[in-house]
């Protein structure tokens, strides 16, 4: 074999690093070129986490049967969203009727009751006539006592000349029962057979109806012998109500509160005047009442 030589010119010393690989044949096997070694082993599985998924997987299955079975029982999926959304609404709905009556109780708080006091002079019966539009007294130094009066002033010239209210409702929501409107705020005053009716429109107390019973209090009271401009006084029979108002028109009607009642009506222009509850309709039947017309159809 002749020596080899350097294609690159390396200086003398220089060996060929593929020498021995001159006698590989192409049937002899390559020489392994690194020592084998043992491919690292996995590491061993963690039992807890091994077992959390499987657990995940278990309530996964039971959550699809679960929604399998109930779609079969109560339809499809769309009937279960609609049935959700329904409920939903049916919870708002309560919240809004309770604002609502939140906002009715404050509209209707009901105030304080102070007396009322004494305002001179004290006016005789004789000089109190009842009219459509409240007191009227026959007295030109005296101004009459109509409705829209301040109560304060109104009512204190009735403590004047009564004494002190007999009964005194105080203030409260309205049920109709003395004509002011239903929810609205009323006070009645009572001075034997005459009730006053105080109203508080805008917060201001006004004086602003009555009504005179037989049955509301001690007939004796000088308050019962209060009469009409035309001389009715409660007591009267129907008899005299038609003289004293046959320049009027006079009717006769059914009350589902108060039974039979007698309607007094200006024969022009129709307008009712007084009205109130009789025993009936026979001449001999008692008058039992004599009302202004009622605060809430004014």
């Amino acid at each position: 074999m002749s020596t080899p030589q350097d294609p690159y010119l390396n200086p003398p010393g220089w060996t060929d690093p593929y020498a021995d690989l001159t006698s590989i044949s192409g049937d002899d096997p390559l020489p392994p070129m690194e020592p084998p070694t043992t491919p690292p082993a996995q590491p061993p599985g963690s039992p807890l986490l091994t077992g959390l998924i499987i657990g995940l997987l278990l309530i996964a299955l039971s959550v699809a049967i679960f929604q399998l079975l109930r779609s079969e029982d109560s339809g499809t999926a769309a009937d279960t969203t609609t049935t959700t959304l329904d409920t939903a609404t049916s919870i708002t709905e309560p919240l809004s009727t309770t604002t609502t009556l939140e906002e009715a109780a404050t509209a209707t708080t009901v105030p304080i009751t102070d007396p009322y006091l004494p305002v001179a002079p004290a006016i005789s019966v004789e000089e109190m006539e009842m009219v459509t539009s409240g007191m009227r007294i026959d007295d030109d130094d005296i101004p009459n006592i109509v409705f829209g009066t301040d109560a304060d002033i109104a009512i204190g010239r009735f403590v004047a000349s009564f004494g002190d209210p007999t009964k005194d409702d105080g203030w409260r929501v309205s049920t109709g029962g003395f004509g002011v409107c239903i929810g609205d705020l009323e006070r009645i005053v009572f001075f034997g057979t005459y009730a006053a009716v105080v109203t508080k429109p805008g917060g201001q107390e006004l004086y602003t109806g009555y009504r005179q019973d037989l049955t509301f209090g001690d007939l004796t009271h000088p308050a019962a012998g209060v009469a009409t401009l035309s001389g009715l006084r409660i007591g009267d029979t129907v008899g005299e109500l038609r003289e004293l108002y046959k320049s009027r028109v006079v009717s006769f009607s059914s009350d589902p509160k108060l039974g039979n009642v007698f309607r007094v009506e200006g024969e022009v222009s129709g307008d009712l005047l007084l009205w109130g509850p009789v025993e009936g309709e026979d001449d001999a039947d008692r008058v039992i009442g004599i009302y202004a017309p009622d605060v809430c159809n004014r």
